[in-house]
């Protein structure tokens, strides 16, 4: 920031007073959580993705031991 812009921004709070405070950190606050709901939304795609290629590959593994127990009776029986 330019020094420009921090005399600004301090003639703005010295003359909205306390409540220029108090939005100016309310701003702050809602653009951390933001940032935080942001990730949070990557993170539960991620985990969505991970669980469906992980259902997938059970359901893969599950077709063949059906077919391998299927195999063996075929096996024993022949």
């Amino acid at each position: 920031m330019d020094p420009s812009t921090i005399s600004t921004i301090a003639d703005l709070l010295a003359a909205s007073g306390p409540y220029g405070l108090v939005c100016v950190l309310a701003w702050a606050f809602w653009r951390v959580n933001e940032k935080k709901d942001r990730q949070l939304r990557a993170l539960y795609d991620q985990v969505v993705e991970l669980s469906e290629t992980q259902t997938a590959a059970i359901t893969k593994v599950e077709a063949a031991l059906v077919a391998l127990k299927e195999a063996i009776a075929d096996l024993r029986r022949g």
